[in-house]
């Protein structure tokens, strides 16, 4: 996560620990004084520098409150602008376009196809994501009936231009209209027969879709894990101890549900010898809004570190962890399972904001495969799973949290002849290890347009990768396709610039424009 290091006031009188103590028993959190607000862009790391007592973001997005805010015009000009500069280069797009549609058919398909045993008919959530268009092709050319759907403002999300969709629906937000987003739900799969539900959404909303299935009708399945095991991979601290108990490296992690909880803790480990761990403190469940001020503790100054831990305002409705502080860089794994097994896997270097894919291979890929598999046969998971990962201080790569949803990875592996069925058929497992879903060692996929963006200046290049355009040629777009090539037009000429014009009159600042998840990056948003 975007870190904003923030001097702390000291309060005027500390409580005892006792105190502390009793408050936690009984449930009460001890006041404290009046939080100091702080935004920023959440990216889900920091680089840690674990040598000093203060986080080092890696990219600090600046606050409101330590910047001048940008006026009501210079927002829209700069909505304008990025509009502007979206279709100027429309000539370049279409002309990339064109070349794949010609090579598509000229040299033949860049994937295989699936033969289905049976025809299902899909519907894919999520659709302004570009991990949906990409779910809707592989499902698609295996010859299955793909629906599409998205919240709104995404009214024109690039998955409804896709060859492979017959029909695009726009739900309610189930976050603020459950009832009426499960009754929208209800009626596409009454309406078209729907038989797979395949969750391609935020984060936000992926929860609601972990406990759809048993408000559906017995016949229609849902890609996705169960909502109690969702829930407890999704919290870093159930988590942890799911491979505690599966005997996986993991990092050394403490549940938080007071302050009383934190106070314990650091006062066990100042009985006992320094051996050089430091523990940054974070919300136990993904929240957008959460706190971004991060230290490294223990710290000399006691009466700032508890002041710091009070701040977090941890409650059992609201948990937090204290995690062992990692050493980068990051990685993350994306993996599908059946029944247990594991039948669709990548490995890549990560970052914050991370558009562009490559798999990383060597000894970590192979330990962090074995992992995954392992973590898949001890829950007999069956659905998507993301891990964030990084190096202990002795140079062991372990899993820091997880995801358990769809990652924009899955772009890597698309084309290969079984990822249909990882998504599709309930008894799909592989027969031996070539049969698990891994992309080719070459493939390397990015959006083009981030990187101009990049290039043009209308974000500094913080916590992601920019490429030259060296490098640019030797890859291609993560959503560009010969056989399917208007949903690449659409994302960046349609998609994009439609949320934009949504931006002019009211002059709301934005951070970036996330090509990859189709949305106009705010301050706090999801």
């Amino acid at each position: 996560m975007t870190c904003t290091v923030t001097h702390m006031n000291k309060p005027t009188v500390l409580r005892l620990e006792t105190e502390v103590s009793d408050a936690c028993k009984s449930g009460i959190q001890p006041d404290g004084p009046t939080e100091h607000e702080t935004v920023g862009l959440r990216l889900r790391k920091v680089v840690l520098d674990p040598i000093k007592e203060v986080v080092v973001p890696a990219a600090s997005a600046p606050s409101a409150a330590q910047t001048d805010i940008p006026s009501l015009w210079a927002s829209r000009w700069r909505t304008l602008l990025a509009m502007v500069y979206l279709w100027a280069c429309a000539p370049l797009l279409v002309f990339i376009a064109a070349v794949a549609w010609v090579r598509h058919h000229v040299c033949g398909p860049s994937f295989s196809r699936g033969e289905p045993n049976k025809r299902l008919r899909v519907l894919v959530t999520g659709g302004k994501m570009s991990k949906a268009s990409a779910v809707a092709r592989a499902v698609g050319r295996d010859g299955h009936k793909v629906f599409t759907a998205e919240i709104l403002p995404y009214r024109f999300c690039h998955t409804r231009f896709c060859s492979y969709v017959s029909k695009h629906y726009v739900l309610p937000r189930p976050t603020v209209q459950p009832k009426e987003w499960e009754a929208a739900i209800q009626a596409i799969v009454l309406e078209q027969n729907i038989d797979l539900v395949i969750p391609c959404t935020a984060p936000v909303e992926s929860s609601a879709y972990a406990h759809l299935a048993k408000r559906l009708p017995p016949h229609v399945r849902v890609f996705a894990f169960d909502g109690d095991t969702s829930d407890e991979l999704d919290n870093k601290f159930t988590f942890n101890q799911v491979l505690v108990k599966a005997g996986l490296p993991c990092p050394e992690t403490i549940n938080m549900e007071c302050l009383g909880d934190a106070v314990e803790f650091f006062n066990q480990k100042e009985s006992l010898p320094d051996d050089g761990k430091r523990y940054l403190v974070k919300p136990a469940v993904y929240d957008p809004k959460a706190r971004t001020e991060i230290l490294f503790l223990p710290i000399p100054d006691k009466e700032r570190q508890l002041e710091y831990l009070r701040s977090r305002n941890a409650s059992k409705e609201v948990p937090y962890v204290i995690q062992e502080v990692l050493q980068n860089p990051e990685f993350g794994s994306y993996a599908l399972f059946n029944k247990g097994a594991l039948t669709s896997f990548e490995f890549f270097e990560s970052a914050g904001s991370c558009l562009v894919y490559r798999q990383n291979r060597g000894k970590d890929f192979d330990e962090v495969f074995e992992l995954t598999r392992g973590l898949g046969k001890a829950m007999n998971l069956t659905g998507q799973l993301t891990l964030d990962l990084m190096y202990t201080a002795t140079g062991n790569m372990v899993p820091i949290e997880c995801n358990p949803r769809i990652h924009s990875a899955v772009c890597t592996l698309e084309g290969h002849r079984l990822l249909g069925a990882a998504f599709t058929d309930a008894d799909h497992v592989p027969e031996g290890g070539d049969e698990v879903v891994t992309s080719h060692p070459d493939t390397f996929r990015f959006w083009i347009m981030d990187q101009l963006f990049l290039k043009a200046g209308f974000w500094k290049p913080k916590n992601c990768f920019k490429l030259s355009f060296g490098e640019m040629l030797k890859g291609t777009d993560a959503i560009l396709c010969g056989d399917d090539p208007l949903p690449f037009l659409a994302m960046y000429l349609v998609q994009i610039p439609s949320l934009l014009m949504l931006e002019i009159l009211p002059g709301t600042p934005w951070l970036k424009l996330d090509f990859c998840i189709g949305k106009v990056v705010k301050e706090g948003g999801d």
